[in-house]
């Protein structure tokens, strides 16, 4: 008889980096001895369902950002309360194992100099849950936000377990580049012999660092006249992007694109990847860029980069803006260290393949209900 899995976040659709997680671990853990229950007020339902996984309509409460989380997790813990097992996603208030997708709190600092206001709905409901310790364990995407939660929260260390986010390894591969790349650049505009630089994201410009992209890559565009941008990634307020894109006077040499399913072609058509981040709990598109073999720059702050090792160390940075992010932007303008530094990626993203962080997790379960 399998065992039964509740697993719980508010949004399971679209294109974010947790949805593609919930969706691709359910994948893998119900075609063994699990039996997986997915419990969302939004949510694919043919996606889960191709995954193998149970979908479950949890009823929205419509009024205040801090009154439907509550609601949330009220509603969603009744419903799995007969569970083997409960995995929240940063929604349920008690839970055996809790996954957070973010920090709010050194993101707010990071990006605005002051804490986060004590009103802020997400900052309530991680407060609740990290300083009242309502869960067994606590998986942290990466080395820096479990450092951080141990920090701020006093979460003790042997409660949290790092796994790394994954990536599909059929779709982001260092061989794409010759499946899709000549075609997607084509797409774009990008002329044979042009320099494509690219930042690809599901959304939160300011978070990801596009202004300091873009002010980088205008300075690299007088000094490489061949150099063109991707800026992929879907935003509410696009106009003062496109605007500091026209003060720059880079205009024509910045293509926009929202982001798509088959977001890997795009990887295949860059040269390099910059994800100049002040604060990034993990940063799948850094990990997708390596898989795919591309030199990567990054900040310090962005958790992925602690998959980067030997020479490509040197391009994450303490500081990802200014003179230091156009410095190794333009470090890897020459082709063989760009190549160079590239190759070592797909061996450093190995270890995250959905395979591995599935069994990870696993093994995180089967430990919990011995």
């Amino acid at each position: 008889m399998k065992k039964r899995l509740a697993v719980a976040a508010r949004r399971v659709e679209g294109l974010s980096g947790a949805a593609r997680m919930i969706i691709e671990h359910a994948r893998r853990l119900s075609r063994g001895d699990w039996e997986v229950h997915v419990f969302a007020e939004r949510l694919d339902r043919k996606a889960l369902l191709e995954a193998g996984a149970v979908p479950h309509w949890v009823p929205a409460w419509p009024w205040g950002s801090w009154m439907k989380r509550r609601a949330f997790a009220a509603a969603a813990e009744g419903m799995t309360k007969t569970f083997d097992l409960v995995h929240g996603h940063g929604d349920l208030l008690d839970q055996d194992v809790l996954s957070l997708h973010n920090c709010v709190h050194a993101a707010h600092e990071a990006l605005h100099g002051a804490p986060l206001p004590a009103k802020d709905a997400v900052g309530r409901m991680h407060s609740l849950q990290l300083e009242g310790g309502r869960f067994r364990v606590l998986v942290a995407n990466s080395n820096l936000m479990k450092d951080d939660v141990t920090r701020r929260f006093g979460v003790p260390a042997e409660k949290i377990r790092v796994i790394h986010p994954g990536f599909d390894s059929c779709r982001f591969n260092a061989g794409g580049r010759e499946d899709f790349g000549a075609a997607t650049r084509a797409e774009l505009g990008i002329k044979p012999g042009e320099l494509l630089f690219g930042l690809v994201t599901s959304g939160d410009f300011e978070k990801r660092g596009l202004k300091p992209f873009l002010r980088a890559f205008a300075s690299v565009a007088r000094r490489r006249p061949e150099a063109r941008a991707l800026v992929v990634g879907k935003e509410s307020r696009p106009g003062p992007y496109l605007a500091l894109a026209r003060e720059l006077g880079i205009a024509d040499r910045v293509v926009f694109r929202d982001p798509v399913l088959e977001v890997w072609r795009f990887y295949h058509a860059l040269d390099v990847y910059v994800h100049p981040a002040k604060w990034e709990e993990f940063g799948m598109s850094v990990l997708e860029a390596l898989a795919c073999g591309l030199p990567v720059v990054t900040g310090a702050s962005v958790g992925a980069a602690e998959l980067l090792k030997g020479e490509a160390r040197g391009f994450v940075l303490a500081d990802p803006s200014g003179e230091a992010l156009e410095s190794a932007m333009l470090s890897l303008a020459v082709r063989e260290t760009r190549a160079r530094v590239g190759a070592s990626g797909p061996a450093a993203a190995l270890p995250c393949a959905w395979d591995r962080g599935a069994s990870a997790l696993l093994d995180l379960y089967e430990s919990l209900i011995r």
